[in-house]
């Protein structure tokens, strides 16, 4: 209990007024990490510029550095455009927020009416996509990710009941097709009845709490579907990202998460998770390849 007490205090020290503050800096953290997975030369700029504002604080303050991140932002979302994934954007659009609530005279009003509705969004269009496009509704979506995606392959695993083996060969074989651009029949890739029941179950599932979220944060009718937007938020993060852990995509909703509540508990609840997203989030993942190095290897 001592512990929690001071983990609880170091928090609120954090989120001591005034809080954009606190939330312009770890939007600058996020800048500086995120996509150092597919580097590219163009996002220098970008870099060098959250550098400046970590090392020198006052610059977090300056109206014009944040509108150069935001020109840097927007170019390379243009000149990149195809290659970047979904939340390359969210970035983007939160920049942009983050931009017109230093040049406001009311920063942190700016910044939380836009981050509920920001996440209001894109949950909202994340849904719609998945009507849509068809591929969640029956399933055959999360089912050949499961096959082929090498950060699914715990679920693959613990749910599909396949084994590292097959997915290795479906990987390979799924591969090999992509480099002789021949036509693959789907039955090649060896799959089980149980894989495509969960994957139907998790695809639903996905359409469900991706929906509520979207309605609880887009919505403030009925008032109790409103006021559980939060805990709905952290369901999504935590069950989704400790299967697939997208570090720059849950750690940027608790940004957003953290600046839109109006509770001192809940705020610590976003603040924490976010510190202790890089120790959680791979946890599960480290765990299960434990697992089977020791007991399966061989």
């Amino acid at each position: 209990m001592k512990l929690v007490k001071q983990w609880n205090s170091w928090l609120s020290g954090l989120m001591q007024p005034p809080l954009y503050l606190l939330v312009l800096r770890l939007t600058t953290i996020l800048l500086l990490l995120h996509g150092i997975d597919h580097w590219l030369w163009t996002m220098l700029p970008e870099k060098l510029l959250a550098l400046a504002m970590l090392l020198y604080s006052p610059l977090v303050r300056q109206r014009w550095i944040w509108l150069a991140m935001s020109l840097c932002l927007v170019f390379n979302n243009l000149w990149h455009w195809s290659n970047l994934v979904n939340h390359e954007y969210l970035y983007t659009y939160w920049v942009l927020v983050c931009t017109l609530a230093i040049w406001s005279s009311t920063p942190k009003q700016v910044l939380r009416w836009n981050a509920r509705w920001l996440i209001g969004l894109c949950f909202l269009f994340a849904t719609l996509w998945k009507f849509l496009g068809g591929e969640y509704l029956d399933g055959s979506f999360l089912h050949l990710t499961f096959l082929l995606d090498s950060r699914l392959a715990m679920g693959a695993v613990l749910f599909g009941g396949l084994d590292l083996t097959t997915l290795a060969d479906n990987r390979q074989l799924f591969e090999t097709m992509q480099a002789s651009a021949a036509v693959m029949d789907p039955q090649q890739l060896a799959t089980t009845p149980r894989m495509a029941a969960v994957s139907l179950v998790l695809s639903y599932w996905t359409i469900l709490i991706e929906g509520l979220v979207a309605a609880s944060f887009l919505l403030t009718v009925p008032r109790w579907l409103y006021q559980k937007r939060d805990w709905l938020l952290f369901i999504f993060v935590t069950t989704t990202y400790a299967v697939i852990p997208v570090l720059g995509f849950g750690a940027l909703l608790m940004v957003m998460g953290l600046i839109q509540t109006k509770s001192s508990f809940i705020a610590r609840l976003y603040l924490g998770l976010l510190i202790l997203m890089p120790l959680w989030m791979p946890l599960p993942q480290a765990i299960f390849w434990l697992i089977q190095k020791l007991f399966f290897a061989a």
